[in-house]
This record gives C-alpha cells, sequence and structure tokens, in this order.
C-alpha cells in the first residue's frame, strides 16, 4: 500500500507540474508548444489540445519574423572568382575555404546546442539545380530523387499542399518552369543563371526577367544582401529541424541541414533550431543571402547516394516523402 501511494503521489506531483506548464504564470512552454506545432503541416491540431484559438492566435501574433523587404541584388554576389588564403578571419571561414584545388563541394558537421548540422559549401553555383520528384502530385524520398537525377549532393527543396500532394508555388528546374501552383507571387529560392541565388518573390511571370534558371517556392527569406531578417519573439515558427539553402558574397552556395530528434514527435517537440539559430550560424559562415526551405520531418540530406542526416519522420525508417530537391550534379 505504501508503495502504490508513493506512485500516486509522483502522478499527481507530473499532473500539477504539466498543468503549471501548460497554464502557468511563465508563458515559454506555452509559446514553444503552439509555434513549433503551428510550424508543422500535419500536427498543429496539438497546438489546440491544450489552448483556445484565441490563446493560439495571439500567441502568433507575439512571435513573428520580418523579412527585410529589398530586392537581392545579384550584381553583389562574385561567381567564379573564389579567393584562396593562407590565413583565415575565423575557424568558419577556414572550414569554407580549405579545401582542394578540384574539390566540387565539401561537408561539415558540426553540433548546434544539442543538434548535429550539415553544411555542404559548393564550390561551382552553376552545377545546382531544382528538380522535381517523379511527376505532379507524386512524392519520393530524397534518396530516390538524388539517385534518379544523378545527383551528387541533394538536399529536401519546397513545400506541397498535404492534400493534393502538389507544389506550394513554383517548382523551376534548369530553365524551364515545371509547374506554378497560381499566378501568384511567392516566396522563393532562385538561380539565375549566373549562378546567383535569388531571395526573395517570384511568380512564373516574371522569371525570364529575372535571368531564373532554378527555383523552389517557401521561405522565409532569412538573409538578403547581407541583412538578416527581424525575429520578434522566436520568430513565430518555434523549434524545429532546418533546411536553408544560402550563398556567399564569393558565390559559394551553403546547403544547411539542422536535425531535431530522430524519428518522433517527443514530448520535447521536434527540436532542432529557431529561426535566430539559422541565422547566427549562417552568419558564421558568411552567408550573404539564404532562404527558409521546408522544414521538420522533410528535413534531409543525401551525398552520394547515402543519407547523412536523421530525419525525425517516425513512420518510413526516418525520411519523409517529398515533391521536390536542390541538387548538385
Amino acid at each position: 500500500m505504501r508503495l502504490i501511494t508513493k506512485l500516486f503521489i509522483i502522478i499527481d506531483i507530473f499532473i500539477i507540474f504539466c498543468f503549471l506548464m501548460v497554464y502557468g504564470p511563465i508563458d515559454k512552454a506555452r509559446v514553444f508548444w503552439i509555434t513549433t506545432a503551428m510550424e508543422t503541416g500535419s500536427h498543429r491540431y496539438l497546438a489546440y489540445i491544450f489552448y483556445s484559438e484565441d490563446t493560439v492566435k495571439k500567441v502568433m501574433q507575439s512571435n513573428y519574423l520580418i523579412e527585410t523587404g529589398t530586392e537581392t541584388d545579384v550584381n553583389s554576389v562574385t561567381v567564379g572568382k573564389i579567393e584562396r588564403k593562407t590565413t583565415y578571419e575565423s575557424i568558419y571561414e577556414k572550414e569554407i575555404l580549405e579545401h582542394e584545388e578540384d574539390d566540387i563541394y565539401k561537408l561539415i558537421t558540426f553540433k548546434y546546442g544539442d543538434f548535429d548540422c550539415y553544411l555542404v559549401a559548393i564550390y561551382d553555383p552553376k552545377r545546382v539545380d531544382a528538380v522535381l520528384s517523379k511527376g505532379i502530385g507524386k512524392r519520393q524520398t530524397l534518396t530516390e530523387i538524388a539517385k534518379d537525377n544523378g545527383a551528387i549532393v541533394a538536399i529536401n527543396g519546397g513545400g506541397y499542399s498535404w492534400s493534393t500532394l502538389k507544389p506550394t508555388g513554383l517548382v523551376v528546374s534548369n530553365g524551364e518552369l515545371v509547374y506554378a501552383s497560381s499566378n501568384s507571387t511567392f516566396t522563393s529560392a532562385g538561380l539565375t543563371f549566373d549562378g546567383v541565388l535569388y531571395a526573395g518573390e517570384l511568380s512564373k511571370n516574371n522569371l525570364k526577367e529575372k535571368n531564373i534558371k532554378s527555383a523552389l517556392s517557401f521561405g522565409p527569406a532569412l538573409i538578403v544582401n547581407g541583412e538578416a531578417a527581424k525575429i520578434v519573439g522566436n520568430g513565430g515558427s518555434g523549434q524545429n529541424p532546418r533546411t536553408v539553402i544560402a550563398q556567399r558574397q564569393d558565390g559559394i552556395i551553403l546547403f544547411l541541414v539542422v536535425d531535431g530528434y530522430p524519428q518522433g514527435l517527443t514530448w520535447k517537440g521536434r527540436g532542432g533550431v529557431y529561426y535566430k539559430d539559422l541565422i547566427t550560424i549562417l552568419q558564421r559562415y558568411k552567408a550573404y543571402n539564404a532562404i527558409n526551405m521546408d522544414g521538420g520531418s522533410s528535413v534531409t540530406l543525401v551525398v552520394e547516394d547515402k543519407l547523412i542526416n536523421s530525419p525525425c519522420e517516425p513512420l518510413k525508417d526516418g525520411q519523409d516523402l517529398i515533391v521536390s530537391a536542390w541538387i548538385l550534379k
């Protein structure tokens, strides 16, 4: 009986603790839970399990990101003239620039907090392209997409509709408009024919004007012309695994992948990083333009046909099914 009594006391204490975390005077747990859930494509209902629509609305109105509002200056990025150095400004610059003359890419791994990060530096941006899965409305794992397209390196790309499985926004591959979900303008990552990353608003009507060779839509734009977006609260996206495509001013493309907790939405959430953390990482490596791609369970990195990171999709051995990707060929 004493053992049972102790067990019930422990359970009661745990329930009281959870109640205080959810409904208590400190709103950190509330903000974390709501913003993280609202960032997901399929688990937004979790925000409403404990909180009313009014509470969710108030939290989201107090946590958001303000993009710079400036257009990418493609002329401020120099492609094809990477400086060779013997001394470096920082360990981060050394990691990027110290490589063999004939290297196509370099994989850099590190920790940010508790989570594994993978950064691929690509030295010829003109070899990067956007690709679609096998067809509109069809999904594949990134390893399948990479193999089908002969990719040396691949990361997941733009978002898609959970109901139709069609891409959200634009898919432009090798100079061809493959898909546009409407005539609207979409926050997108676009690569010009000159190999410069455009981070901003694109539509199917201005692709030629902006000399776009490849494009995928998601967002937000985190850094434009060296200026970072302003973060209010936690940015409104919570803590999640992340994928980013970025470019330094010397033309080097950066594929950044940040893992969360592998295979599952735990009581701690999915893990990963906030937008402010992404910006910190990107600024360390001198990203001049950067745009966020689809996150959460979609976050995947494949290098030479090998899955490198630990995706958090619980049902398919870690990899989620996606509709588009950025690849190095």
